[in-house]
């Protein structure tokens, strides 16, 4: 019995139910049921967006305040491979998005049409944002890197105030909420007919997605395994309980005391291992930026909207490994604090955040079990990086 509770009180246990539920009645739930459920969804979407700008700002900031004295070379050069890696995977998944997948699972790339009328919510004021994202953004950087080297306490205590406000608020609103918020839009695409097109055109491209998020962290693994001169079979056998433990618990903090024991072992440095690992889990997630950029441009070519320039493209990359830092802590955080970007540069609806929000959280053991892995071949990269750095100067 106790474990079934705690069973229930997983998101993506919730998430599961709620996606039952919707499959199986929508056809015989009345109209008005269903335009107060996309009300409520509409409602709940519009709040996370207001309090989102807060958490992006306090967040950053006291993730870069929180370097001071930790060696701040070391730190910067740190974050600068954490940033430069989680951005060059999101470019490169984004072109497999683009020209990849659709070669191999052309379906992908028709648009669904609605067969039935649209489903409208009932009347919502407006709640615009409180800070537009971006300077949200550039404001948290800017203070948590003046934090280091002028102190600016009473600023930072204030920050430090929004974000339990915001981190509360997230935590125990809109997580616990999190199936009212899909359950709306979901309805709303089950009796439009647009579901059923959406799973049939593009269940081979999430299958082709998950494979090359496989693919590609093999060749980290080869890579790892060549850069620190270990032998791959033991490079795996390090990080093995590592992995398990990401993988069933669906949290890469509850991985780090064994992530920190297998980097221990694969770099023979328990003060690197000590230093590193706990950075790069909150931040560094190879499982996110592969997938959550190939999701989005295939829900982009479902709804039928054009492909971003490259220029836009670029300017949401660094939006969103930047916004990494905020989400730290926060179950489905990446693609939380994701959501503002992905409305104001790709032109999301409603519907899309709420389709990328399901599938993220469905497939997020498998990001999950990624991210960990990687995080245990990434320490490896730096060791020799750093050793470079250091040797040269």
């Amino acid at each position: 019995m106790i474990a079934a509770k705690k069973l229930l009180k997983e998101p993506l246990t919730r998430i599961f139910i709620t996606l039952g539920f919707c499959f199986l009645t929508y056809a015989v739930l009345p109209i008005p049921f269903i335009q107060g459920a996309l009300t409520i969804s509409i409602f709940l979407k519009n709040l996370l967006l207001f309090f989102l700008p807060l958490l992006i700002l306090s967040g950053t900031a006291l993730a870069f305040a929180s370097f001071k004295g930790n060696g701040i070379g070391f730190v910067l050069t740190l974050m600068a491979i954490v940033i430069l890696s989680n951005f060059c995977n999101l470019m490169m998944s984004g072109v497999v998005g683009c020209y990849v997948i659709p070669y191999f699972a052309p379906n992908a790339a028709q648009p669904i049409l609605a067969t039935a009328p649209s489903i409208e919510p009932y009347y919502l004021p407006a709640l615009p944002p409180l800070l537009p994202n971006a300077w949200a953004l550039i404001i948290g950087v800017a203070s948590g890197l003046v934090h280091n080297f002028i102190h600016l306490s009473p600023w930072m205590k204030c920050l430090q105030l929004i974000h339990r406000i915001t981190l509360t608020f997230i935590l125990k609103v809109f997580i616990p909420a999190l199936p009212l918020f899909l359950m709306g839009f979901i309805l709303k695409l089950l009796v439009e007919g647009q579901m059923s097109q959406l799973i049939r055109n593009n269940g081979r491209s999430c299958t082709l997605m998950v494979g090359f998020l496989f693919l590609y962290l093999c060749l980290w693994w080869l890579t790892a395994s060549r850069c620190g001169g270990i032998p791959a079979v033991t490079l795996l056998k390090n990080i093995l309980p590592a992995i398990i433990t990401g993988a069933t618990t669906m949290s890469s903090a509850a991985a780090l005391p064994f992530s920190i024991e297998a980097a221990t072992r694969n770099t023979k440095n328990p003060v690197l291992a000590n230093a590193v690992m706990p950075i790069t889990i909150n931040f560094h997630m190879l499982g996110d930026t592969i997938c959550i950029p190939i999701l989005t441009v295939i829900i982009l070519h479902s709804f039928g909207m054009p492909m971003p320039s490259m220029s836009t493209y670029f300017i949401f990359g660094l939006c969103f490994v930047m916004n990494k830092f905020a989400g730290a802590g926060i179950p489905g955080g990446s693609i939380m604090v994701s959501l503002p970007i992905l409305q104001h540069y790709l032109g999301f609806s409603e519907e899309m955040l709420a389709l990328i929000t399901a599938f993220y959280m469905l497939i997020d053991p498998i990001t999950t079990l990624c991210n960990v892995t990687a995080n245990n071949f990434l320490i490896i990269f730096i060791q020799s990086i750093w050793e470079k750095i250091t040797h040269k100067a």
